[in-house]
């Protein structure tokens, strides 16, 4: 049985890990390298923090291939939606279902979430080291030692005086410290502000780990197009598909933010991953954007048997505000521009072809999709340590004495408390072992 337990980052997967170990009889420390733990969970569900989902797992996840997906399945259903409702509730915090299936607190407020969690650290005797940072790992057969980096934060007072923004850190002298077990928890590269600054992958690369190229996911998509400019700000309910070389890789509905660069909204971060993917791979991504969702086959619907009586009925307005009585007047200007139909243009002047160019364009609007978003701006990446490379409870299959939790495995999933679910799943059941698994001979 393990005696010391080290947890190098205090996120959600560390700080579930700590817990169960320390439940379990360890003696845990937590070292987290930003000001305070748990800072990527308050940032979560826009606040609300979406714990997990009680909905079907199938399908809500991606990872390298079909065993790593199995291997995902596996593990939720061994630490499931109503498990992580059971260990909230046991910690003081009661939980409510949404219509899509997320949980959220009660008080939908994401603090409520880390003060448990602390509160639990506090009562184990977690220990809790911050502004600290694991820069290397010694493995033995047995055990190890981790050395660690602490910094110590610059007075506030004198950097008013100094006139300085930001509070300076300094080195301080590095600590060894040993271990029976450590558990790497560190998390991605996506929202660095929280703490996850890839230095994990680092890690796990000197440990004899491969990584998988992580990448931003559930982010925003940059695309071609000058004309994203003048789209800025509109929000539109649009159907979208994914096109990866031609062919349709995904569709998403929902609701579609325009921005200065390209597109946003829940359906775009749904397929993100992918285009990130292919991108990287050197693949043509383009977005189908269908601006008439709510019109069944949108040219006859408006034209067919009636095309007449609209034109005449019509004929005295320009074409853009024809178009603004189906869409946002701004995408109505830019697709007049595209099939070059003139501002002032009327529809009797235009003439039928023109408009069902236009039409077709506002149910099929493609753009080439570029890149994503940065890593700051991703909510999670895709990539990292493949699951084939550490056993079911998350111990390397390189050390008998170290695990890798939480984000830092390849395995990502969408939007609705799916990311959560992963890291309280895999910090529980690599917490536990951690601290009961005999020594290996």
């Amino acid at each position: 049985m393990a005696d010391r337990v080290i947890v190098a980052g205090g996120g959600a997967s560390g700080l579930v890990a700590a817990i169960f170990a320390a439940e379990n009889g360890a003696r845990v420390t937590v070292i987290e390298h930003k000001d305070r733990v748990g800072k990527k969970i308050l940032m979560t569900g826009n606040g609300r923090c979406n714990l997990t989902n009680m909905s079907d797992v199938r399908g809500k996840y991606y990872s390298s291939d079909a065993d790593s997906l199995n291997r995902i399945y596996d593990t939720l259903v061994r630490f499931d939606a109503e498990k992580t409702r059971d260990f909230f509730r046991r910690l003081g915090l009661y939980t409510k279902e949404k219509r899509d299936g997320g949980v959220y607190p009660v008080s939908e407020q994401a603090a409520i979430v880390l003060d448990v969690l602390r509160s639990a650290c506090d009562r184990l005797g977690v220990r809790i080291r911050t502004d600290c940072e694991v820069t290397a790992v010694k493995p033995r057969r047995t055990g190890g030692t981790v050395s660690v980096v602490q910094y110590i934060r610059a007075d506030h007072e004198q950097n008013k005086r100094e006139k300085k923004s930001t509070a300076l850190q300094h080195k301080h002298k590095e600590d060894m410290l040993e271990y029976d077990r450590l558990i790497l928890a560190t998390g991605g590269k996506a929202a660095a502000v929280s703490g996850s600054d890839g230095s994990g992958y680092q890690l796990a690369k000197g440990l004899g780990h491969s990584i998988i190229e992580p990448l931003p996911a559930l982010v925003q998509l940059k695309c071609e197009g000058t004309f994203f400019r003048a789209l800025s700000g509109v929000r539109a309910q649009c159907r979208i598909r994914l096109l990866i070389d031609g062919r349709e890789t995904a569709s998403e509905e929902g609701e579609l933010q325009l921005t200065d660069y390209g597109i946003s909204g829940i359906p775009v971060f749904q397929m993100s991953r992918l285009a990130s993917r292919a991108i990287y791979e050197g693949r043509r991504c383009e977005a189908g954007i269908d601006f008439l969702p709510y019109i069944e086959n949108a040219e006859n619907q408006i034209f067919d048997k009636s095309m007449d009586r609209n034109i005449r009925d019509f004929a005295h307005k320009t074409v853009e505000e024809f178009l603004s009585g189906l869409v946002h007047k701004k995408v109505a200007a830019v697709v007049c521009r595209q099939n070059g139909v003139a501002s002032g243009a009327t529809v009797g002047h235009t003439g039928v072809r023109k408009i069902v160019e236009c039409i077709r364009m506002l149910a099929d609007f493609k753009v080439k999709i570029t890149a994503p978003n940065s890593f700051e701006n991703a909510q999670v990446c895709c990539g990292g340590v493949p699951l084939g490379e550490v056993d079911e409870n998350f111990m390397s299959r390189r050390h008998s004495n170290v695990y890798i939790i939480g984000e830092l495995l390849d395995c990502d999933g969408i939007c609705g408390g799916y990311n959560l679910q992963w890291a309280w799943a895999t910090g529980a059941i690599a917490g536990a072992d951690a601290a009961l698994r005999r020594d290996r001979t």
